[in-house]
């Protein structure tokens, strides 16, 4: 699922494109190192002193994702909204000017330039608000989901005696597949693995 809307129109400078602000893990994009396959994979022996999960196939598919995702989509709709409100009164302002543009001497033609120019910076600057907000927003909505994941991968740590558990989405160029729990955490939260596998993409 794409929440990436086209873009809003040359008048607002491209400034007002929303593709940077729909990233993460609620963005639906495809993942990189999701297994192909989800079978579940056995643990590694106990005492093992390193381990590996890999959240960026697990954040997605982790219970309550699908609904935060849904409130996310409502809020960057909403902010969408806003920025195209602004889009239009700019068009909607240059249209104008450029019809009167003619009739007006400098004096008044300076001053139509200076109410687009204003508005453009209103614009970007409501913009990077709405950026800081929508951080925020998908943080809050994260919350609960990373809280529960991190609670499985320490609860399965404990039980098999593991040192140390690192996340290879952060950047580990080569890993032992045999060190993987990746499939162990889903199951434990309760993902099903036939079913995910099935879905398209899985």
């Amino acid at each position: 699922m794409n929440w990436i809307h086209g873009g809003a129109r040359p008048a607002v400078m491209r400034a007002l494109a929303l593709g940077s602000l729909i990233a993460g893990p609620l963005a639906g994009q495809e993942l990189p190192g999701a297994p192909a396959a989800l079978e579940l994979v056995p643990l590694p022996p106990e005492g093992t002193p390193i381990v590996y999960v890999n959240t960026q196939a697990i954040l997605p598919v982790a219970p309550g994702a699908d609904s935060a995702g849904a409130a996310f989509q409502r809020v960057s709709i909403e902010f969408e909204g806003e920025l195209e409100s602004f889009a239009a009164e700019i068009d909607s302002l240059i249209g104008a000017y450029q019809q009167q543009q003619s009739l007006l001497d400098p004096a008044g033609r300076q001053q139509k330039e200076q109410e687009i120019r204003d508005k453009q910076q209103e614009a970007a600057t409501r913009q990077q608000e709405l950026n800081v907000e929508l951080d925020r927003r998908r943080a809050e909505l994260l919350e609960p989901i990373v809280v529960r994941v991190n609670e499985v991968i320490e609860e399965i740590r404990a039980e098999n005696s593991y040192s140390i558990v690192l996340d290879i989405a952060a950047g580990v160029v080569a890993a032992d597949t045999s060190l993987d729990i990746t499939t162990s955490v889903l199951e434990r939260l309760g993902v099903d693995l036939a079913d995910l596998s099935a879905q398209p993409g899985g």
